[in-house]
């Protein structure tokens, strides 16, 4: 092996040129050896040059993880909906064509940065509710110069996996795994809310851990916006109503839903009918 004498000797050094800060002759570079340069401030720029590289190839990684956040940490019951954008949204009808409108234009808006939340609500299941909430993900995780972290949450198949893992070491689906994971997220999708709870149509109330839960999430997101989906009238989530003689309560606290519904913009599909029935 070449000792550091050897290799120095080895080197053609230009003695007409001079390094006043390292105080060193510069050398011919191979492998013409017709310029030169002071070895140590060619050693610096190299050093230099490795280290942008690697800030790149890290910041390449992270945008690629925020990218992957939408297909990889999603919880989706109906996986139709993984496949599910504007392009395949089919608007048949008036109310479609606006929701579908209205959806867009919430894309473009968080894209631009802008926050506020989002509830898609109808009275009935099937109307295209999560598709357009997925579209809207789609769109900001494709075009957001910033790559923003998307995630999608099925709120009632959320419940039952952070449930499952009580007790249970092996899972990973923690409390506080999805409430950090849905801090993190920079648009985030609540899909389904109130039907955690079975029946949507009976007096239920959603549970005090499934209240807890709700509560931890809606106040990690005060600044990033959040899209809910939910058959739930705006009476059965605030306030409660009357039928037929029965006091039917709200679902969840009215605080905890006022909060929700801050700088709220709505989408609502009120004839559109159960696609996922026509045909029956």
């Amino acid at each position: 092996m070449k000792n550091i004498r050897d290799v120095l000797s080895a080197l053609q050094w230009d003695k007409s040129n001079y390094c006043t800060r390292h105080q060193s002759n510069f050398v011919y570079l191979p492998p013409t050896y017709e310029v030169s340069q002071c070895p140590f401030c060619g050693t610096e720029a190299l050093h230099q040059q490795i280290e942008v590289a690697e800030q790149k190839r890290c910041l390449d990684i992270e945008r690629l993880e925020r990218y992957r956040t939408l297909s990889r940490h999603s919880i989706i019951q109906d996986d139709t909906i993984r496949q599910a954008n504007f392009d395949n949204f089919i608007a048949e009808t008036e109310e479609e064509q606006l929701n579908k409108m209205l959806a867009v234009r919430v894309a473009e808006r968080f894209i631009q940065g802008e926050m506020f939340n989002v509830w898609i609500q109808s009275p009935e299941t099937g109307c295209g509710k999560s598709h357009l909430a997925m579209s809207i993900l789609q769109q900001v995780n494709e075009a957001s110069p910033q790559n923003r972290r998307t995630l999608f949450l099925d709120f009632g198949r959320t419940m039952e996996l952070m449930r499952d893992s009580v007790g249970n070491r092996e899972s990973m689906y923690t409390q506080n795994y999805f409430v950090t994971l849905a801090s993190k997220a920079d648009v985030l999708v609540l899909d389904d809310l109130g039907a955690e709870t079975g029946d949507i149509y009976s007096d239920k109330r959603a549970s005090e851990y499934t209240s807890n839960v709700l509560r931890s999430i809606l106040n990690s997101r005060q600044h990033k916006p959040t899209i809910i989906t939910t058959n739930l009238s705006g009476q059965r989530l605030l306030t409660g109503y009357r039928e037929g003689g029965r006091f039917i309560p709200p679902m969840y606290d009215k605080k905890m839903m006022s909060r929700a519904m801050r700088k709220v913009e709505h989408i609502l599909f009120k004839d559109t009918p159960d696609k996922r029935l026509l045909g029956f």
